[in-house]
């Protein structure tokens, strides 16, 4: 396996117990951990992983879990950037799109909810990437991925913890000036709005602009922001036939404003559930 890893994923690692080397598996292992289950969870996927890499010989990604299996112990570890690996151009992708899926996931609950199986979501994406990095042992990049996917699907699988919005109860998210881009925020709720989704008979998804801009304009800016989330919601489980898209411009506001004003409440696409 590799011989070299980027500086930044070692550096960023603390030091965290004079009693285990940087490649003592056995160590990392068996170090007290009075953290969550999910810290747990991490600690073993971690020094598992940090066992194969040091059983092939590949002594830098052995110290790399190794930190993370010990890292586990003090703190939730958060699953590699992409930027820490140097990744094939056309891989970069479908591996930006897991992190986010598994990010989402954890935003709406789900290391509460299913910790063992947030560990092995995490631990399956960074040996994902690890693998796809190295790019020649295809068997193994399809394991790691495997793995990350069967546990991010059973975390998802599962009602999320402490949902911040009862169930069928209608699920705003709010856009930049004149954008239509989904952020974090907006991910994480359309999320929970999927998994609510999937048992409704019909799916509302209804775009508003504010009243900055012309009427026809703001009416096709309302529409393609509920289109935008009409996709995100269909990447993630619901049917395309329960999803009804609607639009209504400035028409309809939260906040009454006069014409040609910003305003970011108005600005939202609302999903409720029939």
């Amino acid at each position: 396996m590799k011989f070299f890893k980027t500086a930044v994923a070692l550096g960023a690692l603390p030091l965290l117990a004079a009693c285990a080397s940087n490649w003592d598996v056995e160590g990392a292992k068996m170090a007290q951990n009075n953290g969550s289950a999910f810290q747990k969870g991490l600690q073993s996927e971690y020094a598992r992983l940090a066992g194969l890499e040091r059983d092939e010989g590949d002594w830098a990604d052995a110290r790399l879990f190794v930190g993370k299996a010990l890292a586990a112990t003090q703190g939730n570890v958060e699953p590699q950037v992409i930027a820490d690996r140097s990744l094939p151009e056309d891989k970069v992708g479908e591996l930006s799109a897991a992190r986010e899926k598994l990010m989402a996931a954890y935003a709406a609950g789900g290391k509460e909810a299913s910790p063992a199986a947030a560990a092995r979501a995490q631990a399956g994406f960074d040996c994902w990437m690890q693998e796809q990095e190295e790019n020649f042992q295809p068997d193994d990049i399809e394991a790691c991925k495997k793995y990350f996917m069967a546990g991010l699907n059973d975390m998802t699988a599962k009602p999320m913890a402490k949902p911040a919005m009862a169930p069928m109860e209608d699920i705003i998210v709010y856009f930049d000036f004149n954008s239509t881009a989904l952020n974090d925020e907006a991910k994480a709720l359309l999320v929970k709005a999927s998994m609510m989704g999937r048992g409704a008979k019909a799916v509302m998804v209804n775009g508003h602009t504010d009243t900055k801009g012309s009427a026809a304009y703001n009416e096709a800016l309302a529409l393609s922001r509920a289109q935008a989330v009409s996709e995100f919601l269909q990447g993630h489980g619901v049917a395309g036939n329960a999803i009804r898209v609607g639009a209504n411009g400035e028409s309809i506001n939260a906040v009454t404003t006069g014409d040609e004003v910003e305003e970011s409440r108005n600005r939202r696409v609302v999903v409720s559930f029939k």
